[in-house]
């Protein structure tokens, strides 16, 4: 029987790290949409202003760095004035709020005490976290006020 080499080894490794990597992107990714739609949507709108300057630009003989550079300014200034920011906020829905009391303590025939618990953003606000059911859960108040604004370590995406 023969024994791995260590570049297989160092491969499993790699492979395992890389899944781990991928899946802690992914619950991180998902909890942001509302920030990521809005990025996107900058990304689409200076990428539109920005080919048709260079392509109305390069027409009228301009060269082309002056044509990338007054191009790339009209796709900034576009993205700035005809993207709003997500309109989100701390400030959590009623039934948003119900959902999360409701899977989190009721379930577990608990009840909601506002000196004992808070409700916390797992991807903080102020990091482009949202106020979806997904990104929110019921803690301690004294883990939720050491937590911060901090981004979730693996635990918090296991739901412990």
């Amino acid at each position: 029987m023969h024994s791995q080499t260590p570049t297989n080894d160092l491969f499993i490794i790699a492979v395992i790290g890389g899944g781990i990597l991928v899946w802690y992107a992914y619950q991180i990714i998902s909890r942001k949409q509302e920030w990521i739609r809005f990025t996107l949507a900058k990304m689409v709108v200076f990428f539109v202003f920005y080919a048709l300057g260079v392509s109305i630009l390069m027409q009228q003989r301009l060269p082309p760095p002056e044509a990338a550079l007054i191009s790339g300014l009209a796709g900034l200034g576009g993205a700035w004035l005809l993207v709003r920011p997500p309109r989100g906020g701390r400030r959590i829905p009623q039934a948003i709020r119900r959902q999360v009391i409701a899977r989190d303590l009721t379930s577990k025939g608990l009840k909601w005490d506002s000196r004992k618990y808070h409700i916390d953003h797992i991807v903080a606000v102020s990091r482009g976290g949202d106020n979806s059911v997904r990104n929110l859960r019921v803690i301690e108040k004294q883990r939720n006020l050491r937590k911060g604004d901090k981004m979730p370590g693996f635990r918090d995406l296991l739901g412990k």
